[in-house]
């Protein structure tokens, strides 16, 4: 008899045509994919930065970057004049740093409640009375700092217990009117300056409703010839379905209302001071009636009164 040879089992050899995945590692696609990501993000953060530090918005829109615009080409053409002196240079330099720190980070946030087509009618139709006021062309580049003036002042008197910055400053919206009159007294021509501020007092009283246009206006002239071009073209261009449609979402009306009552001012979003409504609504909204809560012993009064009719009306049926 043969002794029983015990049988082991042999060790399978792996198939040579299989790569080895550890010496030849292979990176994986949604890695890929997330550094692409982030690459673009980068590069669009790049461009954006210094807008961001200059007005406090990646994107600028379009009315505000026109008035910035003419602005500095204002200063670039007293610089370059030959018949320009030394205080206008210095004028037309601080009017451009008070359009660029003070009022573009506020008005930015009103284009955007308002709609740039709304913004652009009312800084053209005031523009131009402020200029044939201080006896100018309108639209003319050297009164454009009444402008500024005048829609600023608008703004902090709609916001005055609002922190607001002024500059580098973080001020309630009261010491800033002072300051930003102060501001161009220093720079600017006395008369030119008296009459924007008593324009502002005229325009809150009696005039901005009448300027006012409704939501149905604007929606026409989006899409009247070249403004309906720009609106395709320019994605700073801001369309009343973007005001309607920020104003219907509860999120960013909570954290308006969150950035609003921010004491340190740095995400300040004032109040709008232009009206935004459709010709079958009222341009200026009615104030909110808060119904005060009912007290517990008039409530439970009228479980009382409702218990007692009940009863009433039950002992009045016929038993069935």
């Amino acid at each position: 008899m043969q002794p029983n040879m015990q049988q082991f089992p042999q060790p399978q050899m792996a198939p040579q045509n299989v790569p080895n995945q550890m010496n030849n590692p292979q990176p994986m696609q949604p890695q890929g994919q997330l550094y692409q990501i982030i690459q673009h993000n980068s590069t669009i953060s790049r461009c954006e930065r210094f807008s961001t530090w200059i007005s406090g918005a990646k994107n600028i829109p379009l009315v505000v970057f026109l008035v910035l615009m003419g602005s500095s080409a204002n200063f670039i053409f007293c610089l370059m004049c030959p018949f320009a002196n030394g205080l206008t240079i210095l004028s037309s330099f601080a009017n451009f740093l008070f359009t660029l720190f003070v009022w573009s980070k506020m008005a930015i946030k009103i284009e955007n409640k308002t709609s740039t087509v709304r913004y652009g009618y009312l800084y053209l139709v005031n523009n131009a009375i402020l200029s044939i006021c201080t006896l100018r062309l309108p639209l003319c580049l050297c009164r454009i700092w009444c402008f500024v003036l005048f829609e600023t002042l608008l703004i902090l008197l709609t916001n005055k217990d609002k922190k607001v910055k002024f500059f580098c400053c973080s001020l309630t919206g009261n010491k800033v009117i002072a300051f930003t009159i102060i501001y161009h007294f220093l720079f600017n021509s006395f008369v030119p300056l008296v009459l924007t501020i008593a324009y502002v007092f005229i325009y809150k009283k009696y005039l901005i409703k009448k300027f006012s246009i409704s939501n149905e206006k604007v929606e026409r002239l989006e899409n009247w010839c070249l403004v309906g071009w720009t609106k395709n073209k320019l994605q700073t261009f801001v369309t009343m379905n973007d005001v309607l449609a920020k104003s219907k979402q509860p999120l960013v009306q909570n954290s308006n209302a969150s950035n609003v009552s921010n004491p340190n001012g740095s995400s300040f979003v004032p109040v709008n001071m232009y009206p935004v409504y459709y010709s079958n609504v009222q341009a200026m909204q009615p104030p909110v009636q808060v119904v005060p809560p009912m007290q517990p012993v008039a409530q439970a009064q009228a479980i009382r009164e409702i218990d007692s009719n009940s009863s009433r009306m039950d002992l009045n049926q016929p038993s069935q």
